[in-house]
């Protein structure tokens, strides 16, 4: 997949980005990118394959990279599709505009980068959430609560959902109304 060149300096940009990360992947944690609206060059999607070593061994995550029109000057978000069990990650369906979408990561050095490949910086970052768990800064209170009190149960349950919505059959579904934590 190729981006055609033209239009203004951020789109540019996004193309470039783009076209960069198509053709030189990153080694050892395997992203595809693609487009999924090839008439919006604003939202990607890359995949991931979760390593062995972590509570979401063999999970299969889609996320989605939303790009600013005035990209580089703002940050873009990054959002995952599949759902996940995280304490950095948004689990709630948004009630007002102004709210963080279902699936938004929690990145607090962002706003503060410099955006030179921007995107080829922060691609490891949300690699390295399956790994990482910022308890003292979450998206979901309870879920930072469990880990920093019964990091054994929250492990449990990370597996649990990755293997109920990370699943080859399952990964790719859009689950745009909620997540559904319910665990047994």
């Amino acid at each position: 997949m190729q981006i055609q060149k033209n239009d203004d300096d951020s789109t540019k940009r996004i193309k470039s980005e783009f076209n960069q990360l198509y053709h030189n992947p990153f080694s050892g944690i395997g992203i595809p990118v693609g487009i999924p609206d090839p008439e919006n060059i604003y939202i990607w999607r890359i995949t991931l394959l979760a390593p062995k070593d972590t509570s979401y061994r063999g999970g299969l995550f889609f996320i989605n990279i939303i790009l600013p029109r005035d990209y580089p000057e703002h940050p873009p978000e990054f959002c995952f599709k599949t759902p996940i069990y995280h304490t950095n990650v948004n689990p709630i369906k948004p009630n007002k505009k102004e709210d963080k979408p279902l699936g938004h990561v929690w990145i607090p050095f962002l706003s503060s980068m410099n955006y030179k490949s921007i995107i080829r910086v922060v691609i490891p970052y949300i690699f390295g959430l399956f790994y990482i768990h910022n308890p003292d800064s979450p998206y979901a209170l309870d879920r930072a609560k469990e880990f920093k009190e019964n990091k054994t149960l929250y492990e449990q349950k990370a597996k649990y959902f990755t293997k109920k919505y990370a699943n080859l059959v399952n990964a790719n579904k859009e689950n745009n109304e909620s997540w559904d934590f319910s665990y047994i």
